[in-house]
C-alpha cells in the first residue's frame, strides 16, 4: 500500500466518524443564550481639607492651591508641596482625628496619600521664613566670599608693608 492510498483511506474514515457522531445542540442550529451581569463600583468622592499656612502652594491633580480650601478626593491623591521664595516647608501633616500625623515628602517634595474612604481628612502644610542665622548662612556666607576676603586682606597687608 502506498502512502497516498493510506492517506485517502484515513481521510474517508475521519469523515465517516464525523458523519455518525452525535451533534451538540448548538451545532444542530439551536440558539444558545446566556446573560452576564457586570457591576461597576464607582467610588464615592469625599471632601479633603487643605490647610495652608504661610507662603507656598500645594498642587493636587494639576491644580495649585495657595490658601486653605476643601477639595474633592478622587481616591489616591498626590500632593506636591512648593514653598514660595524666601520660605521653607516647616511641616506637613495628614490624616483625620487621632490619625492626624506628620508625613514625609519624597525627593520631589510630594506626598502620596492613601485612598480616602470617608470625609474629614486633612492635609496641613506650614511654610515659614528661615531664621536669620539660617538665612545668613544660605545667602551671605558662601565659600567664594571667604576666599575673596582673604585675598583682599593679603593685598592690604602687602600694601602696608611696602
Amino acid at each position: 500500500m502506498t502512502l497516498k492510498r493510506f492517506l485517502k483511506i484515513l481521510t474517508i474514515a475521519c469523515f465517516a466518524v464525523l458523519l455518525y457522531m452525535p451533534m451538540h445542540k448548538a451545532w444542530a442550529g439551536e440558539t444558545v443564550s446566556s446573560s452576564v451581569t457586570i457591576t461597576a463600583v464607582v467610588p464615592e468622592k469625599y471632601m479633603i481639607a487643605l490647610d495652608i499656612e504661610g507662603q507656598g502652594a500645594v498642587e493636587v491633580n494639576g491644580v495649585s492651591y495657595d490658601k486653605s480650601t476643601k477639595i474633592q478626593g478622587r481616591g489616591v491623591e498626590n500632593y506636591k508641596v512648593t514653598a514660595a521664595k524666601g520660605y521653607k516647608i516647616a511641616s506637613v501633616m495628614y490624616g483625620k482625628g487621632d490619625k492626624f500625623r506628620p508625613v514625609a515628602l519624597n525627593e520631589k517634595q510630594e506626598y502620596k496619600a492613601p485612598a480616602v474612604s470617608e470625609n474629614g481628612n486633612k492635609l496641613k502644610v506650614v511654610f515659614e521664613k528661615p531664621k536669620m542665622i539660617e538665612a545668613v548662612k544660605a545667602e551671605v556666607v558662601k565659600p567664594h566670599y571667604l576666599i575673596m576676603s582673604g585675598v583682599f586682606a593679603a593685598l592690604v597687608g602687602l600694601i602696608i608693608l611696602l
